[in-house]
């Protein structure tokens, strides 16, 4: 008959076989996920590299667009920039509101072609569509514009040259439905817009960077204030657009910053942060699901062993085979 010594004895060598077997299996697991990590960040930092050279080896044949809704009573829209050849959707942007500016975006000189929809809508049946043709080095807005019953598009080309030291350009896009002209003057008598007809842009004006006063003038309307900060070395669009409260308002957004000239800068930031969040957590869950699942073998690869030992233990303990 066996011993209560010579059981503790059985099982204490058992718990130090499934204790060396698990601790051996774990630093299998950790040294091939290390492994992988190792592999795998060489291999975006290549990508990272390869994908911030891009634009600028592009810019030989590159052009970009950005994309507007400046229509005051059209509501939420979906807006999706597809290739005229082939149909390939390149960029969707959703639930875009009155007044907002997309990023610009590089694309391949070429024709696209530009639809909008309602917020959830069916982009077989666009409210307004619209063929762009994109040239090389040149920037461009697009944007919907006007009241939803008379909708149109309007593309507004773009000059980002940098300005002088000290200096920022700017010019006005007159998108008010309610003021058929507007001019914008600066508190220290600077003139960046005189009668400015709607659906039209301004050329650019240089003015010194810093805070100003813009007081703005227009047919039937009423003269206001706004405040804006203009930075050094930036070029800004000032749209003019209705307020709920009848009159109009002015909204800066900045066209490009002095960062070079491969790319241009600026908008408000709609759209891109989906891709970006998503494909980083992707590749972060990858290699944890691969350490998870290695662990779970493990355990479960030691936890037979630990079993088979004991069986056998107790075989030898009572003279079975």
């Amino acid at each position: 008959m066996t011993s209560v010594h010579e059981n503790r004895s059985t099982w204490s060598k058992v718990a130090a076989a499934t204790v060396a077997v698990s601790a051996g299996l774990l630093l299998t697991v950790f040294g091939a996920s290390s492994a992988q990590a190792a592999t795998a960040a060489p291999q975006a930092a290549s990508q990272a590299a390869s994908q911030s050279a891009a634009p600028v080896a592009a810019a030989a044949n590159t052009g970009w667009i950005r994309l507007a809704h400046l229509s005051p009573d059209t509501k939420a829209v979906d807006i999706q920039l597809t290739a005229l050849s082939g149909g390939q959707v390149l960029e969707s942007l959703t639930n875009v509101i009155y007044g907002q500016v997309s990023d610009y975006m590089a694309l391949p000189q070429g024709t696209y072609v530009v639809a909008m929809v309602p917020a959830g809508g069916d982009m077989a049946h666009p409210l307004i569509q619209t063929s762009i043709n994109v040239t090389q080095g040149q920037p461009m807005t697009v944007a919907a514009i006007g009241t939803n019953a008379k909708l149109t598009t309007a593309v507004f080309p773009d000059d980002l040259t940098t300005p002088t030291d000290g200096q920022s350009r700017v010019r006005v896009i007159q998108a008010s439905t309610t003021v058929p002209s507007v001019s914008i003057a600066t508190s220290a008598g600077a003139v960046i817009a005189t009668d400015a007809k709607e659906g039209t842009a301004t050329n650019y004006a240089s003015v010194p960077a810093g805070p100003w006063n813009l007081a703005l003038t227009g047919a039937g309307a009423a003269a206001s204030t706004t405040q804006i900060t203009l930075g050094a070395g930036t070029v800004s669009s000032l749209f003019v657009l209705d307020n709920a409260s009848g009159g109009v308002t002015i909204k800066s957004v900045t066209d490009a910053a002095s960062v070079g000239a491969a790319l241009p800068t600026g908008g408000i930031q709609t759209g891109g942060g989906w891709a970006a969040e998503h494909v980083a957590g992707a590749t972060g869950a990858r290699v944890s699901d691969t350490v998870g699942l290695a662990l779970s073998g493990s355990m479960l690869a030691a936890l037979a062993l630990a079993i088979l030992l004991v069986r056998r233990s107790n075989r030898l303990a009572t003279g079975g085979k």
